[in-house]
């Protein structure tokens, strides 16, 4: 396991997770657990079928690895390389991932620094759910393009991501998504430094980093899953 390189806006958004109490109440108590099961299974089988012989699968800001396990099980004979900036959520990744045995490579890596070896070049496929919304406007583009970077020509960028709407939208969202999503457990709330990136800067941002194959797969509510293939 390396150890993290970390910048000053990738210490601020990994701070809360640092916390076991609430690294196991968030992992416990996610409202969108089952919402996002299609998402992530619509993500590996689209994978799939450009690249169905992906050997190597990065997750960054991994979490408990639930998006991982998805391309490990659509890839049976892939790698996968579990990373996140908190220790917290280590050991409850190991947990879940333990059925994949050494299949999974663990490391504590800061998502807005993958220089140096935090990760593996040539990736298949690098995942991200639920992580970069913490990052700012210029946060993000610099992520998509640091990751874009450590893709195989032909690799895939996924992320699953929330997105921040209009204030109409906003509100209207807020409203019924009580109705289709659990509560969120208590000790598990946290805030964001600043306002939600659109839909817009993360295609911008795709963009960016040159992949121009990209698309909003899956949308509900706030969260969308972008996906997009790296020329090659």
């Amino acid at each position: 396991m390396t150890a993290p390189r970390t910048t000053e806006q990738g210490r601020r958004a990994a701070a809360p997770w640092q916390n076991p109490e609430f690294a196991g109440a968030w992992a416990a108590g996610d409202p969108l657990g089952d919402l996002l099961a299609l998402p992530r299974r619509l993500a590996a089988a689209l994978v799939a079928l450009d690249r169905p012989r992906s050997r190597l699968i990065v997750d960054i800001g991994s979490g408990p690895g639930a998006f991982l396990a998805v391309f490990l099980e659509e890839f049976a004979e892939a790698r996968g390389v579990w990373s996140d900036a908190s220790e917290a959520m280590l050991s409850r990744a190991r947990e879940s991932l333990a059925p994949y045995g050494d299949r999974v490579d663990y490391r504590i890596v800061d998502m807005t620094d993958l220089s140096g070896g935090a990760i593996p070049e040539n990736a298949d496929v690098i995942v991200t759910s639920r992580a970069a919304h913490h990052l700012d406007r210029a946060g993000l583009a610099a992520f998509y393009t640091e990751a874009a970077g450590h893709l195989a020509p032909g690799g895939w960028l996924v992320d699953l991501d929330h997105t921040g709407p209009s204030d109409v939208w906003d509100q209207r969202f807020r409203t019924v998504r009580k109705r289709f999503t659990r509560p969120r457990r208590k000790g598990a709330e946290h805030r964001h430094d600043h306002p939600l990136t659109s839909v817009q800067d993360h295609l911008d941002g795709f963009a960016a980093a040159g992949i121009t194959d990209v698309e909003i797969a899956w949308k509900a509510f706030f969260t969308c899953l972008f996906i997009g293939r790296k020329d090659g």
